[in-house]
């Protein structure tokens, strides 16, 4: 039986966790979005995951900035803060479920723009699941609750930061085995905090006691995000977690009918139903292909050494 080893069930409880964090840092930014601005509370998530950093960079001293990549995290910063400004503006603005089922194309994305930048080829198959999941993406954006045509240039910003969401994961494909972790979790610490300094200080207002609170709570959940999906990969499967990923749709409806009264729409679930199984077949159609890199990659070892 597959992934049925300890290990898939500390995956599980790793994303279980990481949902539930994701889920929370919505809310404080949604709540957030009622009295500040879209900036102030980025430049809050950058800089505040910052100072979370700072014991784990004291501990690894000055090696942890040497980096042979400072062009790849430079740009990677410049692309995180444009793709966070995008997604904490459609968290504050749109309907919350709408938003975490729209950032399920991010798989979708993934596709196009591994074809495009690192000459991966895509099956029949994989393209016509992509295809079909991004008519699952228009059943959300081009029709409202009472499936009635609807066309919103909001949504432009939760697709765009899909994309470019994607792109980062890209990006860190190609370079992941080369860097640090933590030197590239510091850069992009510092890229991010430094290109919104500005920007949230033109309309920056005075934090209350209880802002400061969950903003702090906010970059530490934005560092827990990426501790807790580097876990759970590290226990089990891409493709063995893939499935549980979509029970972040109900996390993520709970809270905003308890904490917003939001109800999803007709559009949603139509979208999430055609959405769901696309990016599971992706998932789990890049789980096939990995397995068998190794399985020919270790053909190969085993032909030079009889050789």
């Amino acid at each position: 039986m597959i992934d049925s080893s300890r290990g898939y069930y500390r995956g599980i409880f790793f994303m279980f966790a990481m949902m539930l964090v994701s889920c929370a840092n919505d809310v404080i930014v949604k709540f957030m979005g009622q009295r500040l601005d879209t900036l102030q509370v980025l430049f809050c998530r950058f800089f505040f995951s910052l100072l979370t950093l700072l014991p784990f960079v004291v501990a690894k001293g000055t090696q942890v900035f040497r980096t042979k990549q400072i062009g790849f995290n430079i740009a990677r910063g410049i692309l995180g803060a444009t793709s966070f400004f995008l997604y904490i503006y459609s968290v504050m603005t749109l309907p919350l479920v709408e938003v975490v089922t729209i950032l399920w194309t991010i798989p979708l994305f993934a596709i196009i723009l591994s074809t495009l930048l690192l000459n991966e080829i895509v099956s029949p198959m994989q393209l016509l699941a992509t295809l079909a999941g991004f008519f699952g993406l228009s059943a959300i954006t081009l029709y409202d609750s009472n499936s009635t045509f609807s066309l919103k240039l909001a949504y432009l910003a939760p697709i765009a930061s899909s994309l470019l969401f994607a792109l980062q994961d890209v990006m860190i494909k190609r370079i992941v085995n080369r860097e640090s972790r933590t030197t590239m979790l510091l850069y992009f610490a510092l890229v991010t905090s430094g290109l919104t300094l500005v920007p949230a200080l033109m309309v920056w207002v005075p934090l209350t006691s209880r802002e400061c609170c969950l903003l702090f709570i906010l970059g530490i959940g934005g560092n827990a995000i990426q501790y807790l999906i580097f876990k759970a990969f590290c226990a089990t499967s891409l493709s063995a977690l893939a499935p549980f990923r979509y029970l972040e749709f109900l996390f993520s409806a709970f809270f905003a009918f308890l904490f917003f009264g939001e109800i999803p729409g007709v559009n949603v679930f139509l979208g999430a139903a055609i959405l769901v199984p696309c990016t599971l077949y992706l998932a789990t159609n890049e789980r096939e292909k990995g397995n068998s890199n190794e399985k020919n990659t270790l053909r190969h070892h085993l032909k030079r050494s009889k050789g």
